[in-house]
């Protein structure tokens, strides 16, 4: 019990923003179970301190991204309500009924294809920028921080992008994601964050399982 009450007591301001991310980070992702229209508000909130933590961090995508996400989060917003009206039409049930079931459209290989088209580019430029600002103001944790670091910020635009159209397959790229995720903060001593993503993960194998049995498919 000490040692938990003096970790705790030698804790600074990012230590204490970092547990503040992980508790909202999952709450974000309980929402997102259920389809809530709620979490891109939460979601404005968890990418706010993950700006402050990973900066601190010098995990320069992962910070530049969060900005994606407040961006995607009011997008969201939009494109979950829009939904619920195609179901509206599509379903012909009353509101109750539909909010019972969790809407889902349906994805094609064409959306994969102009995806891969941007993501790949992004990728290899987002690694060469990360490099350039480690070469100009160092800070890089292990050599192969700026692959990583650009791969799990390309894959997570993708993700939140696929979970603004309410694709299954959004599920199964974060998944994979957050294993690497895990990885990567546990060799950077980001254990609460880490500990985030294992939750993460965890979740998202609930939340296949809901979307499989409660998902009603509108298009």
């Amino acid at each position: 019990m000490e040692v938990i009450q003096a970790y705790f007591a030698g804790l600074d301001v990012y230590g204490w923003l970092e547990i503040a991310a992980m508790v909202v980070g999952i709450y974000y992702v309980y929402l997102e179970i259920g389809k809530s229209r709620l979490l891109w508000y939460v979601c404005i909130l968890t990418s706010i301190l993950n700006i402050l933590v990973y900066w601190h961090n010098n995990y320069v995508s992962m910070t530049v991204i969060q900005v994606y996400y407040i961006v995607m989060a009011f997008y969201g917003i939009h494109a979950f309500k829009e939904i619920n009206e195609e179901a509206a039409e599509t379903l012909g049930e009353e509101r109750e009924s539909r909010q019972q079931k969790v809407l889902i459209r349906r994805f094609d290989w064409k959306t994969a294809g102009w995806t891969l088209a941007i993501a790949v580019p992004a990728y290899f430029a987002l690694v060469h920028i990360i490099r350039a600002y480690a070469q100009a103001y160092g800070g890089l944790l292990f050599p192969s921080q700026p692959w990583w670091d650009a791969f799990i910020a390309v894959g997570s635009m993708v993700g939140t992008f696929f979970l603004s159209k309410s694709y299954m397959c959004q599920w199964y790229i974060w998944i994979g994601l957050d294993l690497i995720t895990v990885g990567v903060f546990v060799y950077s001593g980001m254990y609460w964050m880490a500990l985030m993503y294992v939750c993460y993960i965890v979740m998202s194998c609930f939340g296949i399982r809901n979307w499989r049995r409660n998902g009603v498919y509108i298009d």
